[in-house]
């Protein structure tokens, strides 16, 4: 048995999509300054803080920090520029090709983020090592939380931006036939 579409018709799936690419344009922005924040509130506390006390550790660990910022306000960047450029008025074909590239779960610049967070997950066992004594638990607790991170993740996107994925690609089948 096949689940029914929420989507009966092209204008309820283009409104919800303007309803939601403007959302994620905002979202997009915001994330884009916070990290831009970040980069360097961590470069000047890691990096160019000429406190005698930072050892090589705590510095290698801001350039992670930094670094992995850097690639996350890089990746928010690019998707805010995405969002804000979105076109309703081009043709039918185009609106719906580049939604489906938009509302796809896995895309191909997501190694920037995995980058990102090995880079966090190395900068925080950097960090944490002068206080653990040895004992690197920490790597446990930030796998951990990276998978509930992904699962949650994964489940939102299946929930929210699944059934503008599906109807773009089905839509996208129907006019190439």
């Amino acid at each position: 048995m096949e689940k029914k579409n929420k989507y009966m018709d092209l204008n309820a799936l283009i409104s919800d999509m303007q309803l939601k690419d403007k959302r994620y344009k905002n979202i997009f922005k915001r994330f884009q300054i916070i990290f831009f924040v970040f980069i360097f509130i961590y470069g000047g506390l890691f990096l160019v803080n000429p406190d005698a006390e930072l050892t090589i550790n705590d510095r290698l660990a801001g350039g992670c920090y930094v670094i992995a910022f850097s690639l996350f306000a890089f990746y928010f960047r690019k998707y805010y520029k995405k969002y804000k450029e979105v076109n309703y008025s081009d043709s039918v074909k185009k609106v719906l090709t580049d939604a489906e590239k938009r509302y796809r779960f896995k895309k191909p610049d997501f190694v920037l983020v995995f980058i990102g967070i090995i880079l966090i997950g190395i900068a925080t066992v950097l960090v944490s090592s002068k206080f653990s004594n040895g004992d690197y638990n920490i790597i446990y607790i930030y796998i951990l939380l990276l998978i509930i991170g992904i699962s949650v993740g994964y489940l939102w996107w299946r929930k929210d931006n699944r059934p503008i994925w599906l109807s773009t690609k089905k839509l996208l089948k129907e006019l190439d036939e």
